[in-house]
């Protein structure tokens, strides 16, 4: 591991994608504390791909497309599941009060999307070193590392993403759930999408 390497990881945590846009919604909604449990459960997600790339496994699943286009098409569903689900929430208050399950949701979050998948067994292996049998025990050293590194910085936004919103809670309250319903149905069904040409 080297400087190059904690660099990159911090530039990949810090694109924002559908962890990012989960762990925003749920700052903004629902505050720092279940921010902060979105951003553990999108690590075990992450950690489980971490463990599923060093053992090799990945591999396998990549050579089978069905269980790989399995992987997406769930994805893409939960992803257009949960931006419906943003829409017919009637009140912020109603939300908070009903949806404390983001460390579990953040765990299916990061499961569903096969864009982790991808992350673990194509970013992490050009930075091994080692050429014996301890390459699966160094991939997942990295792959810990990084999710440490992604953890931190999701943490940091969410944190400082209910800070902001607590000054205009209501405003926010109100918005948020309209735009990241939006933003999750348009990314399913663009992952639909590609899936539907793909297989085609």
């Amino acid at each position: 591991m080297n400087l190059t390497f904690i660099f990159a990881s911090l530039i990949f945590a810090m694109t924002p994608g559908l962890s990012t846009m989960y762990i925003l919604n749920n700052s903004t909604i629902y505050g720092r504390k279940e921010g902060i449990l979105s951003a553990f459960g999108v690590m075990t997600g992450g950690m489980i791909y971490n463990i599923v790339a060093a053992v090799g496994l990945a591999a396998v699943i990549t050579n089978f497309p069905f269980l790989f286009n399995s992987i997406k098409i769930i994805g893409a569903v939960y992803l257009i599941y949960v931006g419906i689900m943003s829409f017919k929430s009637s009140s912020a208050t109603k939300q908070k009060n009903e949806n404390k399950q983001c460390f579990t949701k953040g765990i299916i979050t990061n499961i569903a999307n096969p864009k982790v998948l991808i992350f673990f067994i194509t970013f992490i292996p050009q930075f091994v070193t080692t050429s014996n049998n301890g390459i699966g025990k160094e991939i997942f050293i990295l792959g810990t590392i990084y999710l440490f590194i992604e953890c931190f910085w999701y943490v940091s936004l969410a944190t400082f993403t209910a800070m902001f919103t607590d000054k205009f809670q209501n405003f926010f309250q109100t918005k948020m759930k309209y735009i990241s319903g939006s933003v999750f149905i348009l990314m399913g069904l663009n992952l639909l999408s590609f899936i539907v040409t793909y297989i085609a």
